[in-house]
């Protein structure tokens, strides 16, 4: 090898693993949400869990879930898994609408770390479809935009996975 080519080569290297690092520092801001499918009868009460991926180093989010109100209604909203997380971190005020929104923060900001799939609250919902209707239960930007931050204040992007109730 001549010098150039050592030269070339070491370049190479450092390029394509800052390209690397880049696409996993892109992947590791990147937080999904995802809420479960269930089935019911009608009347009945069925309570969904919303999971979190990707969290590690979050200080906070902020979204809207929606659904269908002619087939669900929000009944309340409960075991909360993230560290600070209560009902006051809930805006109800638009549930008969079928819109509920979420903002929550770490208070110490440090961080909050947790293994992919984590649930971190349940959506508990009355069934007042006829029998064969289903409602999705999607994350969405309206009227509480996305928005999550992690500890070392970057901005990380809120990927929305629907679930879906059906009334049996």
């Amino acid at each position: 090898y001549t010098s150039m080519n050592k030269f070339l080569l070491c370049f190479a290297f450092f390029v394509g693993s800052s390209v690397f690092a880049g696409a996993l520092s892109a992947q590791a801001r990147v937080l999904t949400l995802s809420a479960g499918q269930l089935s019911g009868k009608t009347g009945a009460t069925v309570c969904v869990n919303v999971s979190a991926s990707g969290m590690r180093k979050v200080i906070s989010m902020q979204y809207s879930v929606q659904w269908d109100s002619k087939v669900l209604e929000l009944v309340e909203v409960k075991n909360y898994r993230l560290p600070g997380l209560a009902k006051d971190n809930f805006g109800t005020h638009q549930k008969t609408s079928g819109l509920l929104t979420c903002l929550w923060i770490d208070d110490t900001l440090k961080g909050v770390d947790l293994p992919n799939g984590s649930p971190l609250y349940q959506l508990c919902f009355r069934i007042k479809g006829k029998t064969g209707t289903s409602s999705s239960i999607s994350f969405v930007q309206k009227p509480t935009p996305f928005e999550s931050v992690n500890a070392y204040e970057q901005m990380m992007q809120i990927v929305g996975v629907s679930g879906k109730v059906t009334a049996l």
